[in-house]
């Protein structure tokens, strides 16, 4: 049983099975790849076969897409599933009204399915293959009806005196739909004859109307009779025509007076229906015993045989054991006793098959349910595949109080209740896009539905960041799901990543917590610039990070927005020296010294930045020699833009750089060598210059406070940009 291999595996495994050989299609899976995928195999459509999941099968991917028809059927039930299970004093009635809903519901399909293939949209759909799914459907829809009928309205007042026809019509609605619309056409065209009973399909239509519990159209059929018209033109009548004129009248007063008819609706709920019935049959037995003219007719003698339930002439009439058996139902005594309709089905079913003869696996699903034997029928729904029918159905049967579904089984160490959601859970959600309904019905399921929901949540494909969102937002404030959700942003960072959408990748890192892969991410982001040779990676990764502060920064992370600063300060030194040199071809003074001005700000802040970098700690390797290589520019400038705290941080940096692991590497080139030898030079003059600046500074402070107040006030009134960003005032 495959529903059952999956659930086995889930007992073994601790996590949901995946399917051996699925369709799998994009996002977008057109209507012919959804008929040629399993998805219907909770509703009997093949099987899936089930395997455990493997570290090469964890990938999150799409499963194999559910036709349109099924998505509406599967939401329209678990609409009507969560209102049951949130109604926790549900009645008979209650029970009795989400039994329709789930009828209607998978009737809906039926007809759009139905629709669909005759249009003949999908030229590359089975329409064969398709059709068999059809009646699958079909065959659901009888058994849920017939389960209705016998354990779900419990409490309905009456509902025992007329099960009988209530058994009779729906022979009528899910067996003989064919033979009644054959036998309405047939009606129709003998009514428009002037002497239809001429017709050898005459008094044949009539009788089958009978068998139908359609009296009224039986008689309206009748009543086209040549000679009962006849006798109403006439103004005088001899005795004999008052005789034949009183059977017809009698004939159609039972016709009209059947027992089972859509009118007796309105009849009292107190009236005795064995009554009913005995009354109206014995006027059918005593107007064939009694009346000439029907004696003296084969036509009239054939019906009121069959309207008295005479067992040879409706065996005579019949065809199949359903039709048979519709016919006993509305003619022969009301079967209102239990354990008397499997019976009555068998031995109509006998009369057209031999005893080598055996019924099939729906027939004999009825027969059991006939039988009130609801535990066997339930496995042998599930044993063909019908997990949905069998999760929905086990569930009203529970709360209608039909079958004790909390016991716990001995092979599973869970309820029937559970085992039967889990096998249809896990059935809709190897479809794609389903996980929003499968999680739902997980929560039900006390034993096993945890590590279920874990499972599809770390399979489900996040090709968004919209559905990211909602998987999300599922697993808020369930402490159970805490993993899950850690597992589901560095999901969506690494699909990020590899498109190389590296602000996002960064979001959902920083959104997770996972502070070990977004320095890894950094190391990628630093080499994607390096290899580009452009800082566009860079500067789109972190740029979100300016106006986000309460996401907690790592800190190779936080070197990596500083370094980005640094790089725009740099792009504003440099647009600042090429402005400096148009300037001077003019030879505007007065602008000259103001973008003088400027420019010896932003190197003091360009210094600032380069100083935090070299103190990190976490400057990368690969970025050594290109921060030097700025360094010796920035210590070219004169006079000195280096405080002489920073140049001892620069001079920590070169001593810390020898002593490292990867020195040799460093100095293998020959110009990293030359590089250091240089800096280490200028860093004497800028050293002993900055040393000078301050000592000078410090004496100005003390001989002359009122003048370096008013020189510190115009510097701090100056306000200078760099990428949008206002600089902070130098420092003291």
């Amino acid at each position: 049983m495959t529903s059952a291999s999956a659930f086995e595996i889930l007992r073994r495994t601790q996590q949901l099975p995946v399917v051996e050989k699925e369709l799998v299609f994009g996002k977008r899976s057109t209507n012919a790849a959804a008929a040629r995928s399993t998805a219907g195999a909770a509703w009997g459509k093949s099987s899936r076969k089930w395997v455990a999941a493997s570290s090469s099968s964890s990938a999150r991917e799409f499963g194999d897409a559910m036709p349109r028809e099924l998505r509406i059927l599967v939401a329209a039930s678990f609409d009507v599933f969560i209102r049951t299970q949130q109604d926790t004093q549900m009645g008979a009635f209650g029970v009795a009204r989400a039994s329709r809903e789930y009828r209607e519901a998978l009737k809906t399909c039926i007809f759009t399915l139905e629709d669909r293939l005759e249009t003949h949209k999908d030229a590359d759909v089975n329409a064969e293959e398709e059709g068999e799914f059809l009646d699958l459907l079909k065959v659901s829809l009888a058994i849920w009806h017939l389960c209705e009928l016998l354990f779900l309205r419990g409490g309905v007042r009456g509902a025992d005196r007329t099960l009988a026809y209530d058994l009779a019509l729906w022979l009528q609605e899910h067996y003989c739909s064919t033979l009644l619309d054959k036998t309405e056409s047939e009606s129709e065209r003998l009514k428009k004859q002037q002497k239809p009973e001429v017709d050898a399909a005459f008094w044949h239509t009539i009788q089958a109307l009978v068998m139908t519990g359609d009296g009224s159209s039986a008689w309206s059929l009748l009543a086209t009779h040549s000679t009962y018209k006849s006798l109403f033109s006439r103004e005088a009548m001899s005795l004999t025509g008052a005789s034949t004129k009183s059977t017809f009248q009698a004939v159609q007063k039972l016709l009209l007076t059947m027992p089972g008819r859509a009118a007796g609706s309105d009849m009292n709920m107190e009236q005795d229906g064995a009554t009913e019935w005995k009354n109206w049959n014995d006027a059918c037995q005593y107007l064939l015993n009694t009346d000439g003219y029907i004696k003296s007719n084969a036509g009239f003698t054939a019906l009121l045989e069959v309207m008295a339930a005479k067992e040879e002439s409706m065996k005579s009439h019949a065809s199949t054991w359903y039709e048979l058996m519709m016919a006993r139902l509305f003619l022969d005594e009301p079967k209102t006793v239990a354990h008397r309709f499997e019976f009555l089905m068998a031995n109509c079913f006998r009369v057209y098959h031999n005893e080598s003869e055996k019924m099939d696996n729906f027939e004999c699903i009825i027969l059991a349910i006939m039988q009130y034997d609801i535990q066997n029928a339930i496995q042998d729904i599930i044993a063909l595949g019908f997990s949905w029918m069998a999760a929905h159905l086990a569930d009203l049967l529970q709360k209608n109080n039909v079958i004790l579904a909390d016991e716990l089984l001995p092979e599973g160490d869970c309820t029937l209740r559970e085992r039967f959601l889990l096998e249809y859970a896990m059935e809709i959600g190897a479809s794609s896009s389903m996980w929003q309904f499968v999680v739902r019905y997980y929560e039900h399921c006390p034993k096993f539905g945890v590590l279920a929901i874990r499972s599809a949540l770390a399979r489900e494909p996040l090709p968004t960041d919209n559905k990211t969102e909602r998987l999300l937002a599922y697993c808020q404030g369930k402490k159970i799901l805490a993993q899950s959700q850690k597992q589901i942003t560095i999901q969506r960072a690494q699909e990020c990543k590899t498109k190389k959408a590296y602000a996002s990748a960064l979001q959902w890192m920083l959104r997770g917590g996972h502070l070990d892969d977004m320095d890894a991410l950094c190391d990628d982001i630093l080499k994607e610039c390096n290899d580009a040779n452009s800082l566009t990676a860079l500067h789109e990764a972190v740029q979100f990070m300016d106006g986000q502060p309460e996401f907690s920064r790592s800190q190779k992370l936080a070197w990596l927005v500083k370094y980005r600063e640094f790089q725009l300060v740099l792009d504003d030194l440099e647009s600042l020296r090429q402005q400096l040199k148009t300037d001077e071809s003019l030879s505007n003074t007065e602008k000259q010294g103001a973008i003088e001005n400027k420019l010896r700000f932003v190197s003091l802040e360009a210094a600032k930045r380069l100083d935090w970098l070299f103190s990190s700690t976490e400057a990368p390797k690969r970025l050594c020699f290109e921060l030097l290589q700025q360094a010796e520019r920035l210590l070219k400038e004169s006079p000195t833009v280096f405080g002489s705290r920073h140049l001892y941080t620069l001079m920590a940096f070169l001593q810390q750089l020898d002593r490292s692991f990867n020195r040799e590497q460093f100095y293998e080139s020959g110009s990293n060598k030359q590089l250091k030898e240089r800096i280490e030079s200028l860093i004497s003059r800028n050293l002993a210059e900055a040393m000078l600046q301050e000592a000078s500074a410090s004496g100005c402070a003390v001989v002359d406070p009122p003048r370096h107040q008013t020189t510190a006030a115009l510097i701090a009134q100056q306000q200078y940009l760099i990428a949008d960003a206002s600089f902070t005032p130098m420092e003291e």
